[in-house]
């Protein structure tokens, strides 16, 4: 319906504005060929008038030469003069006489109404006359102007009409001097123009002419013919228009209703080659654009949930950080269709896929990454070769340090939008798991780390021992355990205090970590006890440890805490090996303290071996545990 209105409107509008400026074009075209027929009229009229007024003048003149009338008339007499007026009419063309004697008289004879009057001087002694006299009255003047110009034409003094060629009644007021206007009249408009005339009582001649009252259509039939014919052809033309764009809307309403259900094979004829079927090959086009991208995103989004449910499986299994790092780049490159990508972190942990990288991919990734890192905010390169990289920093949640980067790298098609928002909310995943990794690995080193030392705490050394006697056993190899006791330990912390003490613990601790292998593992067994398991290890080597570690502790100057002195403490040892003094690990804990206890009753600060096992009796071990009495 809008559409019908529309086309309707924008037809029909300018046609009524064309007929109105036509029919005021028209309007100003008789307007003005009326009042140019009228100042024809005028010219003419003015013209005779003239010739009228020196007609009258130059008779006059011969009227006052005959006879000594020019004579009789400065001598003032007035007989003579009435006579000589009488004369003139009589005898000639003359309609009217006025003389003026030297004496103020005045004598009048003919036609009041006579108009182009002229006026002659007649000098003489006794005084001056004057001699005024018209040839030609109104009725003659507009029956001969009309019959000259066509037009009608009246003579008026004021309001009063001296002459006119057609009646006058109910015309109204005429126009005044130099002006022209429509006039109204029950027959039939007329349009008027005046001009003055030489009389002392302002008498003007109006020239009148009828106007055309049929209007435009009336005085030009084939135009308003065309017209009307041109406006039913448009109307036509405008409804099979509408009618055929309708049915073409139509479709391709109805198209994109099912397109926007999710129908995206629906398609729309494409009929002829306007521009409505380059709108429907157009719309054809989307469609299929449409279900490419949606079809792009139905198998991004279930890449996206493999991924998370994979994070989430990381998480379950230990939030191990390069497997979390790497399922989060792997979701990254599928979900940005890439060729290469990387996190790097502050700690230097790197991650990159594939492993061995195309040297170009790789690099426009590095130079995203650096620009990335600077300016702390994600962004978008595209190298001259036709790469193009994005990548965001990777900031703990809430804070504003950046902790690492990640990078991907494809060419040559640009990243889009939603491939842009895919790798921000992946970016929010990994920093999210990274924070996650982050406080499991705190907790758990808190669980498992002495807090005092840095060393593995008792239960951990004990899952440790557990470990590496499974796999000693399994393999057949060597497990050796070194347990060391400060002597007299107690003596410090009442003498000095338990903050002494605890400085006495830390530097013991020190020295265990930095003696031992990566392999071997030292804690802190409890109270002022220590233990160090020693993988792969005999009793020769552990015994070349144990008193290696001994002799560090002896020189060990601890400084005395809120003084400038130093203290020396000693610690004793007792060293046993699996299979050699043991059997399991029990067995191993029984064997080492038994062997420290020996190494504190030989006079403490030195190392003592556990005795190999013997035989068996009646089930009981040759080594037995003493944990039950320790000595401090």
């Amino acid at each position: 319906m809008r559409l019908s209105v529309f086309f309707f409107l924008i037809v029909v509008l300018p046609m009524v504005a064309i007929a109105v400026l036509l029919v005021e074009v028209s309007e100003r075209s008789r307007e003005g060929k009326a009042d140019a027929q009228l100042a024809t009229g005028l010219t003419t009229a003015l013209s005779r008038y003239e010739d009228d007024t020196a007609r009258a003048k130059a008779q006059a003149a011969r009227l006052v030469r005959r006879d000594g009338v020019g004579e009789a008339l400065v001598a003032g007499d007035a007989a003579r003069a009435r006579k000589f007026a009488r004369a003139a009419i009589r005898g000639s063309e003359v309609d009217y006489v006025r003389i003026e004697l030297p004496g103020g008289e005045v004598i009048e004879e003919g036609a009041a109404r006579a108009i182009a009057v002229a006026d002659v001087a007649v000098e003489g002694e006794a005084g001056n006359a004057r001699v005024s006299l018209s040839v030609t009255g109104p009725s003659e003047y507009v029956e001969e102007v009309r019959d000259r110009t066509g037009l009608d034409v009246a003579v008026l003094a004021g309001d009063r009409v001296l002459a006119s060629t057609l009646p006058l009644e109910g015309v109204g007021a005429l126009p005044a001097g130099g002006e022209s206007e429509d006039l109204s009249r029950p027959d039939g408009d007329l349009r008027a123009a005046a001009a003055d005339l030489a009389r002392p009582d302002g008498a003007r001649v109006v020239a009148l002419t009828a106007l055309e009252s049929e209007g435009f259509f009336g005085s030009s039939p084939r135009v308003a013919a065309a017209l009307g014919a041109f406006l039913l052809i448009a109307l036509v033309a405008i409804w099979f228009l509408v009618r055929s764009l309708q049915g073409q809307v139509a479709t391709m309403l109805y198209a994109a209703r099912r397109i926007g259900e999710g129908d995206f094979t629906q398609k729309v004829p494409v009929i002829g080659r306007d521009e409505m079927a380059g709108l429907a090959a157009e719309f054809n086009k989307m469609s299929e654009r449409l279900a490419e991208q949606v079809d792009q995103l139905r198998r991004q989004r279930i890449e996206l949930d493999r991924s998370i449910q994979r994070l989430g499986e990381a998480f379950a299994k230990g939030l191990d950080r390069h497997t979390v790092l790497r399922i989060v780049l792997e979701t990254a490159l599928a979900a940005c269709e890439a060729q290469y990508g990387r996190i790097a972190l502050a700690d230097g942990t790197v991650v990159e896929l594939p492993e061995v990288a195309d040297g170009a991919a790789r690099q426009a990734a590095l130079g995203a990454e650096s620009r990335a890192r600077a300016e702390r905010v994600q962004v978008e390169i595209a190298e001259d070769w036709g790469l193009h990289a994005l990548a965001a920093p990777l900031r703990p949640l809430g804070g504003a340090d950046v902790v690492g980067t990640m990078a991907v790298a494809r060419g040559p098609q640009p990243f889009g939008q939603h491939e842009r928002d895919v790798f921000l909310y992946l970016i929010g995943q990994a920093s999210a798991s990274l924070e996650n990794i982050s406080t499991h690995e705190r907790v758990t080193e808190q669980a498992s780390t002495d807090e005092l030392t840095r060393l593995a705490n008792k239960r951990a050394f004990t899952e440790v021992l557990e470990r590496e006697v499974a796999r000693a056993q399994r393999f057949g190899h060597e497990l050796s355990l070194i347990m060391l006791d400060v002597d007299d330990f107690k003596l410090v912390n009442d003498t000095h205090g338990h903050l002494q003490g605890d400085e006495v613990l830390r530097r013991i601790g020190r020295i265990l970590a930095d003696e031992p292998r990566e392999i071997d593992e030292p804690a802190r067994y409890g109270g002022e006890e220590f233990v160090i398991a020693l993988p792969e290890t005999g009793m020769e080597g552990a015994l070349e440890l144990a008193e290696r570690i001994r002799a560090r502790i002896e020189i060990e100057a601890i400084p005395m805490l809120g003084t400038n002195e130093v203290m020396y403490v000693s610690a004793s040892f007792g060293v046993a090996t699996l299979p050699t003094t043991a059997r399991d690990g029990q067995e191993l804990i029984a064997a080492a303290d038994a062997a420290l206890y020996a190494a504190k009753e030989g006079g403490k600060n030195r190392v003592a071996a556990a005795p190999p096992i013997e035989p068996r009796d009646g089930g009981e071990p040759a080594a037995k545990g003493r944990e039950s009495a320790r000595r401090r």
